[in-house]
């Protein structure tokens, strides 16, 4: 079974044009020319040759972003009608139809205002300002959905953003949960409603029992997990684990360093492997599961695993996925990675402090008992504005999916234990580069959008959550006063992607928050 992931989504975009011709020669107010010109003739001449040059537009700029349906063309004359056959000509298979793009050649603004009352269907209109703004005007007063463009490049962007909201609306999460299918102890800041998730942004979601979840990362017989006995699970077959030896050893031997045992890296992919059926089975396209909750049973001890590994895998492979049960964070992720093409980041977000010469609340998850929390951090000197992100989940893919994969190391989350494998990243190769990061806030009503540039990157030798980035921003007063309302995850990917969130955000129907 595959998973159908959201950057595969395509946006269905349907090309009409409305174009009109005089039946009887005559001059007027509305009516120029002379001669030939005014003929019928020339009329249907003259539009066929601008349907061409319309159609030759949509192919040179839209063909390889959609996927572009049966075009339309509309023929009317000077008697204005609008008739049920011409509304349903245009329409076509309305039910397919994502976008509407509309190109004129004479007077067809009342078609195209009738056309969207009927049928209520974003339009888009293509590189014609005279006409673009005396149609778009009385649809958007309508409170219907009209998406005016000034040129073709304007048109493309803004499919782009419209691919993106389809994209959310076929997000299928799969959670599971411990205790609350709604938060987990780590992520009080999530949504306080999914089902409003569901009706503002159209993302669904499934679930999974977590401790049926781990039963199945092993390799026994399918019937034999404790907690579903009799009932056959989804556990690895003997087919499926020559697999995962494969890709273990394909992980150790692609590592730059690898500190953890074969046997101890293998738990981890068997683990992301077991997730990703679990996801095949269920139709769905992202993941999240608790970290705490699940951690507090002893669980992930037994099984020597952590989620880090599945995460990092996931997104890489463009199926967003989120530590510790943060359900705001993850469909952030999915906005960021169809925005980017890249894989997410994620982790905790905040800004560290200079007092004295020293990083004050950088966090002690970095050091171990004999050292102080606040460690210096020489390699940033006195830089103000600084900001970390930390969890230890990179993946080899935040440079974008169509670039070669990043080098990494293989290191466990325990330190004692030496289990739960882990990708480590040097983030310090990437001073210097932007980054945009993104989170919506628990009621799903707001946007918090932000870039920064990164200054300087922390954990890559050692085990634990300890990873990092650190990226300054304009301020770190005005960042940190605004994110207090969203809440601690703030997801990131590399480059300018500002403008577009924002933008998204607008179509989304957000509050927008900068910093």
């Amino acid at each position: 079974m595959s998973i159908e992931r959201t950057l595969d989504v395509k946006l269905n975009v349907k090309p009409v044009f409305v174009a009109m011709h005089h039946d009887y020669v005559f001059e007027g107010p509305c009516r120029f020319g002379s001669g030939v010109g005014l003929t019928k003739d020339f009329d249907l001449k003259i539009n066929q040759e601008i349907y061409a040059a319309f159609l030759g537009d949509v192919e040179t700029y839209v063909a390889k972003e959609v996927n572009l349906l049966e075009p339309v063309f509309i023929d009317r004359n000077e008697e204005f009608a609008v008739t049920d056959a011409m509304l349903a000509k245009m329409a076509g298979h309305v039910e397919e139809v994502d976008v509407y793009l509309f190109g004129q050649a004479g007077r067809g603004f009342d078609v195209i205002i009738e056309f969207a009352q009927r049928y209520k269907k974003p339009v888009m209109f293509a590189e014609n300002a005279l006409h673009i703004t005396c149609t778009a005007a009385p649809i958007l007063a309508r409170g219907l959905e009209a998406y005016p463009t000034m040129c073709w490049e304007d048109t493309v962007e803004k499919l782009k953003l419209l691919r993106v909201r389809k994209a959310l609306q076929q997000t299928k999460v799969l959670l599971a949960p411990r205790g609350n299918s709604n938060i987990s102890l780590s992520a009080l800041d999530s949504f306080l409603s999914l089902e409003k998730v569901s009706d503002v942004l159209g993302v669904k979601f499934r679930y999974v029992d977590v401790h049926e979840l781990l039963d199945q990362t092993r390799h026994v017989a399918a019937d034999s997990n404790h907690t579903t006995p009799g009932v056959s699970g989804l556990n690895p077959t003997d087919a499926e684990m020559k697999e995962i030896y494969a890709l273990t050893d394909k992980m150790i031997a692609g590592a730059v360093e690898c500190d953890m045992t074969r046997e101890n890296v293998l738990r981890s992919v068997m683990a992301y492997a077991t997730v990703k059926k679990f996801l095949a089975h269920n139709e769905c396209n992202a993941f999240s599961m608790p970290c705490p909750d699940a951690c507090a049973t002893r669980r992930l001890n037994q099984e020597k695993i952590t989620p880090c590994f599945i995460h990092s895998m996931l997104n890489e492979e463009g199926i967003p996925s989120a530590c510790e049960y943060d359900i705001p964070a993850l469909i952030s992720m999915v906005v960021l990675m169809n925005l980017a093409n890249a894989a997410p980041y994620m982790g905790n977000t905040f800004p560290t402090l200079l007092k004295n010469g020293k990083r004050v609340n950088v966090r002690p998850t970095f050091f171990r008992a004999d050292q102080s929390q606040e460690q210096d951090i020489p390699e940033l000197g006195e830089q103000e504005n600084v900001m970390l992100t930390f969890h230890s989940v990179p993946n080899r893919k935040m440079k974008g999916f169509d670039s070669a994969e990043s080098s990494y190391a293989l290191r466990a989350f325990a330190r004692d234990a030496e289990f739960g494998a882990t990708i480590r990243y040097d983030f310090k190769k990437d001073i210097g580069q932007t980054i945009t990061m993104c989170r919506f806030d628990p009621t799903c009503s707001k946007l918090f959008a932000a870039k920064g540039t990164i200054v300087g990157g922390v954990g890559y030798t050692d085990k634990n959550c300890s990873e990092g980035v650190f990226f300054t921003v304009k301020s770190d007063k005005d960042f940190f006063n605004k994110q207090v309302a969203f809440g601690n995850h703030v997801p990131l990917v590399y480059g300018d992607h500002l403008d577009d969130l924002i933008a998204l955000g607008e179509l989304l129907g957000m509050e927008i928050v900068t910093a």
